[in-house]
């Protein structure tokens, strides 16, 4: 937004001279009536774009802080507060130093002319065009305040779903990586020490021994190798999908068929679709624009392009339930609660309906996943012990019995 240079009278006659930021020179003459003064003169001095916005705090911040941010500011707009002073006040509260700059950038923008959308949407790192849309349509429809409580349920929403997928990671992680920490252990400094010992007794091996040995060897030789193999691997998965579209949807689409997790993923992918469309919709944006702003927030490419063919068939003069149906990837239940909002006129409220039903599940279907991974992730690692103990106990015993 450019920032203006300006020569203005007041109501006495004296002539006044300043800076101030705004959308043109319309705004800043509209600004400056405000406070009784009458622009004379006016020259755009600089913009504050680009790499002036990254100054000024044009960065990605945690769901948490937007949280605090929404609920401050719908319940200020609520109690009748304008926006500037709504603003102002939660940026007194603000113990956020990024966010801080943003709010301080957002408040200045807001008293130079700009719409509240307007001047988030200059700090697109932090809120996204769902914000931006959902903001544009509370300020046509006078719901400024609604609008701003709403996000700030979407955002609890989106930490709660996302809490969930760390609880159902954090486990299997875990044993993971104490899985390949202890038999790189295994064989990189119990085997070695054991295969001297063998040696020097010169007993008859077991083809179980004789392979671990033969891992040990390599492991200790080439252990480096490995390291940087499974590095290599790990790199692979997380930068792949970045570099690559056939990549990334490949990634997505085994997400979708593993056993157990596939099915999660595939709940949770259902379940922004529905909690995305119903806010969007419900915030007075058309099915079609939700459609398209809904698109980027499903989580999965497979579904972000069923969605698109949602879009597709929607602009064509489809209704969306029909369209759902020819794709195996929409549930029944969403597919039948679409057509009765449809039918009624109350598609928003049987989109939450289907996203509440899938916020309950999902936990449901986390907690069922981690009945099942703990005990056989437990036999399993009793197996991978008890198999290293035989490797290393059965020449001993073969030896015993020789005696």
């Amino acid at each position: 937004m450019p920032i203006y240079q300006y020569t203005a009278v007041n109501d006495s006659g004296q002539t006044l001279r300043g800076q101030m930021e705004a959308s043109s020179e319309s705004a800043l003459e509209l600004v400056l009536r405000k406070q009784g003064q009458w622009l004379a003169e006016a020259r755009e001095r600089a913009s504050i774009t680009g790499a002036t916005a990254k100054v000024r705090g044009n960065r990605p911040v945690s769901r948490r802080v937007l949280i605090e941010f929404f609920l401050q500011t719908s319940l200020q707009l609520r109690s009748g507060i304008g926006i500037v002073d709504a603003l102002a006040f939660g940026l007194e509260e603000q113990t956020h130093l990024g966010f801080r700059e943003i709010q301080t950038d957002v408040l200045e923008r807001v008293k130079a002319g700009a719409s509240f959308s307007e001047a988030m949407a200059a700090h697109p790192r932090t809120f996204p065009p769902l914000v931006i849309s959902l903001i544009r349509a509370g300020e046509a429809s006078g719901k400024v305040a609604e609008t701003c409580a709403e996000l700030r349920r979407y955002y609890e929403w989106v930490d709660r779903l996302m809490a969930d997928i760390r609880q159902a990671m954090l486990y299997p992680s875990f044993v993971l990586v104490a899985t390949i920490a202890f038999f790189f252990l295994v064989f990189t400094f119990l085997i070695p020490r054991f295969a001297q010992v063998l040696t020097e007794i010169k007993v008859p091996l077991p083809w179980i021994t004789r392979l671990f040995l033969d891992i040990s060897q390599f492991m200790t030789a080439h252990g480096w190798l490995v390291g940087l193999g499974m590095l290599a691997i790990g790199s692979a998965i997380v930068m792949g999908p970045r570099c690559s579209v056939r990549i990334a949807r490949a990634f997505d689409r085994i997400k979708l068929s593993l056993p157990i997790f596939g099915t999660i993923h595939h709940l949770i992918c259902l379940s922004r679709v529905a909690q995305n469309l119903s806010t969007l919709y419900q915030a007075g944006i058309p099915l079609l624009n939700a459609l398209g702003l809904c698109r980027s927030l499903v989580g999965n490419r497979i579904l972000e392009d069923a969605v698109g063919d949602l879009e597709v068939s929607v602009n064509s003069g489809r209704q969306m339930n029909e369209a759902m149906k020819s794709n195996p990837l929409f549930s029944r239940l969403m597919v039948q609660m679409v057509a009765v909002g449809e039918t009624t006129g109350t598609l928003g409220d049987s989109l939450q309906h289907v996203a509440d039903y899938y916020n309950e599940i999902v936990p449901r279907q986390v907690k069922k996943l981690l009945s099942i991974l703990e005990p056989v992730m437990i036999v399993g690692l009793i197996i991978m012990v008890g198999t290293v103990a035989l490797a290393v106990f059965l020449p001993i015993a073969n030896m015993l019995e020789a005696r």
